[in-house]
């Protein structure tokens, strides 16, 4: 009996692209699970990727660059930089802090390797286009991100 076919073309997630630059964290997730995580929620918001990259970077490589591109001096998890505004071809650039996903995970109770799942969520979730600047929208994404993960 042939499987069901998967809304998800797998073959775009050839266009998810993943760098481990943190100095000494190794990722808790493969590749393959990074890029199913993405691609979920591209295929669920109705996006198609055009290319992602996800940085999984330091305290203080994401400082640098949350100084430098948004004029904002602390630390953060995650930064999300789309290239661009069309959800039929989705391009952009994720950085995440594996220092702060660490602690968070603790804080959270969530752990390391779930916080992770959480945070990638959110930056694809950015991607395709949803905001978390007022409390509406801070709702709506985590609900969002709570969908994801289950």
């Amino acid at each position: 009996m042939p499987k069901a076919k998967s809304k998800v073309d797998f073959s775009t997630k050839n266009n998810i692209l993943i760098n481990n630059l943190h100095p000494g964290y190794r990722l808790p997730l493969t590749h393959g699970n990074v890029k199913e995580l993405v691609s979920k929620v591209m295929d669920g918001e109705d996006c198609r990727i055009g290319e992602i990259v996800l940085n999984f970077v330091s305290d203080k490589a994401i400082r640098r660059i949350n100084k430098q591109y948004l004029e904002h001096d602390f630390f953060t998890d995650i930064i999300t930089f789309p290239y661009s505004d069309k959800r039929k071809n989705i391009e952009g650039e994720i950085f995440i802090s594996l220092d702060t996903v660490k602690k968070n995970g603790k804080f959270y109770r969530s752990g390391y390797k779930g916080e992770l799942r959480r945070v990638i969520i959110h930056g694809a979730l950015h991607l395709a286009g949803y905001l978390d600047a007022t409390k509406r929208q801070k709702e709506l994404i985590r609900s969002k991100e709570n969908f994801y993960l289950g």
